[in-house]
């Protein structure tokens, strides 16, 4: 299934997520968007990414995460 064209108000959208975002590290980056609900390619495209390194990043978050609740 071909994706849809973006419309402005997504592009919009990206462009602000893009630059609210743009003085936090990657991993900040990926944090704030999964907390807010969004999904591995929802955040690789915000990014300009992939979705397996999202998925990859998001699994070192979580596990440091858990290691550090475990001190």
């Amino acid at each position: 299934m071909a994706e849809e064209p973006r419309t402005e108000l997504e592009k919009s959208l990206r462009a602000l997520l893009l630059v609210s975002l743009d003085p936090l590290k990657q991993k900040q980056q990926i944090t704030i968007l999964d907390k807010a609900g969004f999904g591995p390619s929802e955040i690789a495209t915000v990014m300009g990414s992939t979705p397996n390194t999202v998925n990859v990043r998001l699994s070192e978050i979580r596990k440091r995460a858990r290691k550090g609740k475990s001190k």
